[in-house]
């Protein structure tokens, strides 16, 4: 998306230059994955560095954690017992451990591990459980050598069974014909299954912690020597590639939200609490309908603040043609010299029923008209959990009825409409405001809908974390069978003691309208005992009417305090939110 201008000198500079000089600039502008907006370049374009907190300005640096998954396929629970052990077990050895269900492990995610800890039972004649069995199509299609993946794996069986054991059996045949490294012998339990598994599981741990000892002193030596990454200023924007975009709701919903997940080729710099900007395209249709209204050709010239541009591509990619503001409407009434109510058109529909009734010089729509905005959503990921190379989105699906028929939201649909494969540009908004405390703080997190994006992110980050702090989530949406969005994942953070108390609300599921204000007031009590002992309240989601009425049951609640009573609860409500104990990141 270059104007005329740009495109010339750039057509006229490669003209001027040799193929060396066009392998050079290739390479230059592939570097700039890591350029800013508006802000300098780095012109040594040395790689970024992953750097611990104990950076060479602060002291001696450190390994990045080994990272585990455990994943569990089983039939009566047992596997996801033990797996469930397990990743306690490395959590307190220090290792980034995650739990995954085979019914839900994804094919892409194979060839990232580092380290694969399988757990899977055999059911009847040496078959694997159903809820193993995609994971074993994963194993079966799989194409790419796993050369950097270390697995091992144990099963649990019946030596009743002439089969015993055989799905661990033939798991760990196939993990090894992939080319992954096997650290520890498969281990084959019976029906007594902790006399082996209890030992093999302390074996397995002596083993990473003889590894993790080995990393650091590698590490250490190895990154002496290397630069921080440079300070270009302003916004960074990174090239995604979405590698995930899948609805979240079950059959029957009566809305779409979609789970994407974005990866790139470099480190991405956030925190969880910070949010993804996207800079949307217009719709081709709708840009088509304006174009016939105009009575223009799409190659028409114009001139947008001072440069030239091909009038499809400024409408396209440029200015904002959707939900015009009172302001834009107000001029171009001037320029048609119609009386035009107050409200938002989009262009279309804007020129559709208030058309100039002399001949309307495109240069001069063009002038009125105003930039695209970014979007903001709320980054659903954690960088320790998750790898520093995704983000993750919680996208609600947005439909608005207007004068040319139903019409998806600007940035949700443009979000929406991606696919596997294709390559999206973001930068990340700060919120410095919305920060996760130490890991021994309690939190309660209160996010109906697509507030819960952010919640999955600390979370999943809190899970990477040594701490001792309690996490309280509510969560609220319409259906419980159709709209419990995460709802393997939050239930495996329970199992694993990450997230100590969860409390749902669907709204659609009872005569009465049931929310998350209507939860909190059934655990008002315990709510209490939580903010006396120095809990942090996270609120996130819609601010009208949500967010009221959250602020006015949490008074209701508070108003029943026997601490702090020297102040009325709306008072003391408010010290809360000023002292950074109550933190809203509403919208």
């Amino acid at each position: 998306m270059l104007s005329d201008e740009k495109r010339n000198r750039f057509l006229q500079l490669l003209k001027e230059s040799t193929k060396d000089e066009w392998v050079w600039m290739s390479g230059y502008l592939s570097a700039l994955t890591q350029a800013s907006i508006g802000g300098s370049v780095d012109v040594s374009l040395t790689p970024p560095v992953s750097i611990s907190s104990n950076d060479p300005s602060h002291g001696n640096l450190k390994a990045a954690p080994i990272q585990c998954s455990v994943v569990y396929g089983t039939e009566t629970g047992n596997s996801k017992k033990l797996g469930t052990e397990l990743v306690k077990k490395l959590k307190e050895l220090g290792v980034q451990a995650k739990l995954k269900s085979t019914d839900t492990y994804k094919a892409k995610d194979l060839k990232e591990e580092e380290y694969l800890f399988v757990i899977v039972s055999t059911h009847g004649d040496g078959e694997p459980p159903q809820a193993a069995k995609p994971f074993i199509q994963i194993l079966s299609d799989a194409k790419d050598k796993l050369a950097k993946v270390k697995f091992a794996v144990l099963g649990l069986g019946d030596t009743s069974y002439p089969l015993f054991c055989q799905t661990g059996i033939d798991v760990d045949s196939m993990l090894e014909k992939l080319g992954a490294e096997r650290i520890h012998d498969l281990g084959k339990c019976d029906v007594d299954f902790d006399l082996v598994a209890k030992p093999w599981m302390s074996e397995l741990i002596t083993k990473l912690n003889t590894i993790s000892k080995t990393a650091t002193t590698q590490v250490s030596k190895q990154t002496q020597s290397t630069a921080t990454k440079g300070n270009t200023g302003g916004k960074v924007v990174y090239e995604g590639t979405v590698v995930t975009n899948l609805v979240l709701n079950d059959v029957g919903a009566s809305k779409s939200t979609r789970h994407i997940e974005i990866k790139s080729s470099v480190a991405i710099d956030y925190l969880p609490g910070d949010s993804a900007g996207f800079l949307a395209y217009n719709r081709e249709e709708e840009v088509d309908r304006v174009l016939g209204l105009l009575q223009t050709d799409k190659e028409t010239r114009v001139t947008y603040k001072g440069e030239t541009w091909m009038l499809y591509d400024l409408l396209r990619k440029k200015v904002s043609i959707r939900f015009l503001p009172d302001r834009v409407l107000q001029k171009y009434a001037t320029l048609s010299k119609k009386e035009i109510p107050s409200g938002k058109l989009d262009l279309d529909v804007l020129l559709t029923l208030y058309p100039s009734d002399t001949k309307l010089e495109v240069q001069t729509l063009v002038d009125i008209l105003e930039p695209i905005v970014p979007r903001y959503y709320s980054i659903a990921s954690s960088p320790s959990a998750h790898g520093e190379e995704e983000v993750h989105l919680t996208v609600a699906e947005v439909e608005i009825e207007t004068f040319t028929g139903i019409k998806s939201g600007f940035c949700s649909g443009f979000l929406a409409s991606l696919k596997e494969g294709d390559t999206v540009p973001f930068f990340i908004q700060r919120n410095n405001s919305f920060r996760l405390p130490s890991p021994d703080t309690d939190i309660i997190m209160i996010g109906p809908g697509t507030g819960i994006a952010p919640f999955r992110s600390f979370l999943f980050e809190r899970e990477q974390s040594a701490g001792n702090g309690k996490n309280w989530l509510f969560f609220g949406e319409r259906n419980f069978v159709s709209d419990f969005y995460y709802q393997t994942e939050l239930l495996e953070l329970m199992d694993t003691g990450v997230l100590h108390k969860l409390n749902t609300a669907f709204s659609r599921d009872t005569k009465q309208k049931v929310y998350v204000q209507d939860r909190m007031g059934e655990n008002a009590q315990e709510l209490l005992k939580w903010i006396e002992n120095g809990a942090i309240i996270y609120l996130c989601g819609s601010k009208d009417p949500m967010s009221k009425d959250v602020d006015r049951k949490l008074i209701e609640i508070l108003s029943e305090r026997t601490f702090d009573t020297g102040k009325e609860a709306s008072d003391y409500l408010k010290e809360l939110e000023e002292s950074g104990r109550y933190i809203k990141d509403v919208y």
